[in-house]
């Protein structure tokens, strides 16, 4: 009985071990480089002349698309802008997408994916209907906003909890919606991939304290699942990350500085442009549904701002977007 005890031991130790191997990567002191903003806000009396934040992209057909909160001096709204460099992203043509809303022109926190079981695009965002639930529209030809579909409730709310920041991933088998509710727990619901973007399941918690603004991603050719999740101490923002090598759990954090503003790295012309990190999106292997990434040498597209600037009123702060990328060791 002893030996089988001691052996059992050896193979959880074993199993831990090799978690921790994998996390290791993640824990240690990253380096990001920063360049210069790739998108400013818009001129005055533009629909995001006032920050551009929360971006959602994807490379296709040799063209940046990406997809974002937009504010003006009233509202959020969701804007597109797409051009084949990322450096052209601020002088392209810029629209807002007036279907994406609700009952109020409120609509953003949008995430762009194609759906390859239905052969069509989905973006997922918020509404402040039933004090804010998930929405989405589809349409066939990324390229042309004006062919997205009127917006469908995506979920009923069921709880009275605030509910934001909605994340849909897949695996060979299922829909995974994730979200944060009360800005401290993930919760995730399912459905089977049949049936999306119906018939989802009751919720459940898949990791606790964070702030906000979960996203989750597939290593690509790996069975390994990272969440990148957003802290808020005080008024700054930063990073985290948890793993599981399961969308269904169980999660497990890393490290709370996976990207922070100390590990910042200016390499571009302008003078800095943020001081601290906040919603963003990695830049993927594909456009899918199965989100997957490469996390060694992986580019993001985030909100950043200055310290002194992140006073005031939470919708007048004047985020830009641009890239951070991990140094490569």
């Amino acid at each position: 009985m002893k030996n089988i005890t001691i052996k059992v031991l050896m193979i959880f130790i074993s199993l831990s071990s090799i978690l921790l191997t994998g996390c290791t990567r993640h824990a240690e002191s990253n380096t990001w480089l920063v360049g210069d903003p790739v998108l400013l806000p818009g001129p005055e009396g533009s629909f995001d002349e006032i920050a551009v934040k929360d971006p959602s992209v994807v490379f296709y057909e040799n063209m940046w698309h990406v997809f974002y909160t937009a504010r003006d001096k009233n509202e959020y709204t969701t804007g597109y802008v797409s051009a084949k460099k990322q450096e052209d992203l601020q002088t392209a043509p810029r629209h807002e997408l007036k279907t994406i809303r609700g009952k109020s022109r409120y609509g953003c926190a949008p995430q762009i994916f194609f759906f390859e079981p239905q052969n069509k695009w989905y973006l997922i965002f918020q509404n402040k209907d039933a004090n804010y639930q998930p929405a989405f529209s589809t349409t066939t030809t990324i390229s042309q906003p004006e062919t997205w579909q009127n917006p469908i409730q995506l979920l009923q709310k069921d709880s009275p909890e605030k509910w934001i920041d909605f994340w849909v991933i897949c695996d060979k088998k299922n829909v995974y919606l994730f979200y944060t509710q009360s800005q401290k727990d993930v919760i995730v619901r399912t459905t089977e991939i049949e049936n999306f973007p119906t018939g989802w399941s009751a919720p459940e918690i898949a990791l606790q304290g964070v702030h906000e603004a979960v996203h989750i991603y597939k290593v690509k050719d790996t069975q390994e699942y990272h969440m990148i999740y957003e802290l808020k101490n005080e008024t700054i923002r930063s990073f985290g990350i948890a793993v599981a090598d399961d969308l269904n759990g169980p999660w497990h954090k890393v490290t709370d500085t996976y990207a922070t503003g100390a590990q910042l790295k200016y390499t571009g012309q302008s003078k800095p442009w943020l001081e601290m990190i906040s919603h963003g999106e990695v830049i993927r292997s594909d456009c899918n549904q199965l989100m997957e990434y490469q996390p060694d040498d992986c580019e993001w597209l985030i909100q950043g701002i200055l310290k002194n600037d992140y006073q005031g009123s939470y919708a007048m702060l004047t985020w830009k977007l641009g890239i951070i990328k991990k140094a490569v060791r």
